[in-house]
């Protein structure tokens, strides 16, 4: 009894009885190796980013779950960047920055963001949700 206990919560006992981690070599070293569990009971869950994860994620969920979240900041500081030096580097280089242009650049960073988090939840839905 104790031992299945044990074992549900990634605990294991070994032959000596102590008590050790119970390691999954395949996703060991991985972002995935603790995976987000949604914590709203009542809400839809129509995204599970790992095949082998039993628990769907909500859209909040699956938005601030962390792989997402941190793909989407890196891809929308890369692009971001690169299409406001493209867009308003004149502007920046002359110094006339006014709210206008701060507005600018601001979307110019969450488009990118919006994309990335997008196609990552449109790639990641489960099957026969609408």
């Amino acid at each position: 009894m104790i031992a299945e206990e044990n074992k549900a919560c990634g605990w294991q006992l070994t032959s000596s009885e102590s008590l050790t981690q119970r390691e999954d070599s395949s996703l060991e070293g991985t972002p995935e190796a603790f995976a987000a569990a949604c914590k709203h009971p009542g809400r839809a869950r129509p995204y599970q980013f790992r095949r082998d994860a039993s628990d769907p994620l909500c859209l909040v969920c699956a938005i601030l779950y962390r792989p997402v979240l941190s793909r989407a900041l890196y891809i929308a500081l890369i692009v971001g960047t690169i299409l406001t030096i493209i867009n308003q580097g004149d502007v920046l280089l002359a110094g006339e920055v006014t709210p206008l242009v701060v507005a600018k650049i601001l979307l110019t960073y969450a488009v990118p963001y919006s994309v990335s988090t997008f196609s990552a939840l449109s790639a990641n839905r489960v099957e026969g949700t609408a």
